[in-house]
């Protein structure tokens, strides 16, 4: 929250919605959390993808 200046915003508008900072660091994990499960899961189904068209090849 203190280097990134996109956390900075994102911090701000829920502290502006009166969110204590702490609520805010709270939403932010969550925000963030959500954006890695879903690369986790673009990168599983690419992973799953190719392994069955490794398959369907054999």
């Amino acid at each position: 929250m203190r280097l990134d200046p996109t956390t900075k915003a994102y911090a701000a508008r829920r502290i502006t919605e009166g969110k204590t900072s702490r609520d805010a660091q709270r939403c932010l994990k969550r925000t963030i959390c959500r954006q890695i499960f879903k690369i986790l899961e673009r990168t599983h189904r690419t992973q799953v993808g190719s392994v069955e068209e490794l398959a369907q090849a054999a």
